[in-house]
This record gives structure tokens, C-alpha cells and sequence, in this order.
């Protein structure tokens, strides 16, 4: 007889670390298979002479969701930290998003005037491209905004979905900096790696072992839950055809004798002379190191074969792959699959909205175990 109290989760990121500290709160047995040899997925922080860096990009922890804000903090201490970016446009370091108090130092600053007067009522959703230009108009698009996402993307902007934009790409005068306005905000003291570790403190956890629909029978007892967190289209061996991804490649520098290198923690490059999209120096999270000597830099290249950002492609291909490959999980008749997190789910999500997800998912298993 199965038990009603035992749970397996595919992956140990921060959704699946989540679920699993939620199932063992509510007494289930928790086995999280996770592919590569460390845990933490893309929010993993690694740290060189005290100085942290993350080698899948920026993360920042921002939140108007309390439950969510209040569980993370219970695993790990949070410092404050308001998150900023700017944007090099030719001599220029320019905030992100853009401030209309700033664009008068632009050489194009009286055609940007005239474009922002005419701005239309309601933005454009017909793609990520029109939606862009119907905000701040066509000239700082092509400034700002055109270039990075060819870059980031690989593809015309016209070719991805306006919900690529929507909440990222904005045109403030309020002067207010930091890039969220989220209730909680913060960086882990520690990084990380801590919270993923103590979300999974009461788990048995398998690293070095990928997952797919063929391997239940070896991990999984009949009619036992199943928490998937990979990428469906590799859970399921590309069965209907791969989902398509865009991955980045960071290259860390550590700079020896330099206290902080750059304006922000992220520097993003819009120009399609430089390869990489953006710099990421994380130590601008923790005030404690801002006099310390030394720093890291990573330069965001764009391209890789790795699966960071679903592609939401204008004419909705890669949607409806997603949606029959989530079809082929409801089928599954030998144990209950349930998606969660932003590989699963094909989704372009926050930290908090990856913590909820694992909170939902959680509650979810325990209601039908």
C-alpha cells in the first residue's frame, strides 16, 4: 500500500526546494532528484575571497506577497537592498527604466520631446516591438530599448510577444531609482545557496540524476505525487519537439584592489558593438563589503545552450507546445504530475511568484494526497 505521506520533486531550485520544505512541515517524506551535482538551480550563489557572485545572472528578492517574504526570511537573513540598473547610451549612464528627468542630456533629446507629447493613449500590444515604441517613442526605443533585445533575444522584436514588455519596459517622472516597488526587498546576507540548502533541510536529496517521464518507474511508487520543476519538453525527451529557449553565458572577472566597479550592480548595454547584454557586480547587494577591496564582474553574453528565458514568440507557437506537452503531465495515469516553477511552467516569473508557485504546489499535493 502507498503511502499517502511521501512526495518525489524533479529539481532542487528555489520552486522545488520550496514544495519540499512545505510537504516535510506537513509530515510527507520527500525525495527531490535534482540533475546537476549542486543544488540551487539558476539563483546558486558562489562566493570567491568573500565576495559573492552568481553564475546564472542577477537575482534579486522583491515581494508585496507577505506569506512569501516572511517563509524566506525564516531560512535566511535578508539585508535591505534596493535594487538599481542603468543603461549605457553612448556616454551616457542613463536609470532603468528611464527617467523622464534624465533624457534632456541625450544629443536626440528635442525629436524624444516632440515623440513623447504625441505618445497614444493606451500602449500597443499588437508585439514586444509597438508596445515599446507607443510607451516612450521611436527614437529612445531605437536607443534603448531595440538593440538589447535583438541581442538578449536573437530575434526581431516584431517576432516577440508585447508580454515580454509589459512590467519591464516602462517611462517614469517620479524619480524614484530602484527598479521594483515592492513592499519587501532584499538580498540574501549569506546568498542563496543557504536558503535553497535550509528549504531542503529535512529532504533526501539524489543530485547527479536527470529525470524523465521514463525514469517514474525507478523513483516513484505508483499513484505517489510527482512535482515536476524541469523544463517539460526535457522531462518528456522532446517528444513533440523542443520548446525553444534562450540561455546566456556569464564570464566572472575578479578585480583585486577595487572596492566596487561600476554604477549599479546591473549595467545594461544596448549597443550591438558590445557582445554581452549587461555587467553584473553583486557585491553592490551587501554594504558591508562596498569598502572591502576587491570585486567581481560578470559580463552577460547572450546565445548559450542553456534554458534561462522561455521565448514568447508574437505568433504563440512556443505557447501552444507548452500547453500539449502540460497535456501529456495531466495524462499520466501511473502517478499524479503536477508543473510548477519557471521551467515547467514555461514562464518568465520573479523569485517570489518562483517561491509561491513551490508554496501552491505544496498545498496542492497535500489536499490530494
Amino acid at each position: 500500500m502507498n503511502s499517502p505521506k511521501s512526495c518525489v520533486i524533479v529539481g532542487a531550485g528555489l520552486t522545488g526546494a520550496t514544495a519540499a520544505c512545505e510537504l516535510a512541515r506537513q509530515g510527507f517524506r520527500v525525495r527531490v532528484y535534482e540533475r546537476a551535482d549542486v543544488i540551487g538551480g539558476h539563483v546558486r550563489t558562489e562566493w570567491l575571497r568573500g565576495i559573492p557572485y552568481e553564475p546564472h545572472g542577477a537575482h534579486i528578492f522583491h515581494t508585496d506577497d507577505t506569506a512569501v517574504w516572511n517563509l524566506v526570511s525564516k531560512y535566511t537573513d535578508f539585508v535591505p537592498y534596493q535594487h538599481r540598473v542603468t543603461i549605457r547610451v553612448r556616454s551616457h549612464q542613463l536609470s532603468w527604466p528611464l527617467q523622464r528627468s534624465e533624457l534632456s542630456r541625450l544629443e536626440e533629446w528635442p525629436q524624444v520631446e516632440r515623440e513623447l507629447a504625441s505618445l497614444p493613449p493606451e500602449p500597443d500590444t499588437a508585439n514586444f516591438a509597438t508596445y515599446c515604441r507607443s510607451l516612450m517613442g521611436r527614437t529612445l526605443y531605437d536607443l534603448c530599448v531595440r538593440n538589447y533585445t535583438m541581442k538578449q533575444w536573437g530575434r526581431a522584436p516584431e517576432e516577440l510577444s508585447a508580454s515580454v514588455a509589459v512590467n519591464r519596459v516602462e517611462l517614469r517622472d517620479d524619480d524614484y531609482r530602484g527598479l521594483f516597488r515592492d513592499r519587501h526587498q532584499g538580498w540574501p546576507e549569506r546568498g542563496y545557496t543557504e536558503l535553497v540548502e535550509n528549504l531542503l533541510d529535512s529532504a533526501e536529496i539524489h543530485l547527479g540524476q536527470p529525470v524523465t517521464c521514463d525514469d517514474l518507474a525507478e523513483i516513484a511508487r505508483p499513484g505517489e505525487p510527482v512535482v515536476v520543476t524541469s523544463a517539460l519538453d526535457d522531462f518528456f525527451g522532446g517528444e513533440l519537439g523542443p520548446l525553444e529557449w534562450r540561455g546566456v553565458r556569464l564570464v566572472s572577472q575578479f578585480l583585486p584592489g577595487i572596492t566596487l566597479s561600476q554604477a549599479s550592480m546591473v549595467v545594461n548595454e544596448p549597443d550591438l558593438a558590445v557582445p554581452w547584454t549587461r555587467t553584473i557586480e553583486t557585491k553592490w547587494a551587501l554594504e558591508k563589503l562596498h569598502d572591502v577591496p576587491g570585486t567581481i564582474v560578470l559580463r552577460e553574453y547572450p546565445g548559450a545552450a542553456a534554458k534561462h528565458y522561455p521565448v514568447p514568440d508574437s505568433a504563440g507557437r512556443n505557447k501552444a507546445l507548452q500547453a500539449a506537452y502540460e497535456a501529456k503531465l495531466a495524462a499520466c495515469t501511473r502517478n499524479p504530475l503536477v508543473a510548477a516553477g519557471r521551467l515547467a511552467t514555461y514562464s518568465y516569473i520573479n523569485m517570489d511568484q518562483a517561491v509561491r508557485q513551490g508554496l501552491d504546489t505544496a498545498h496542492r499535493v497535500a489536499r490530494t494526497a
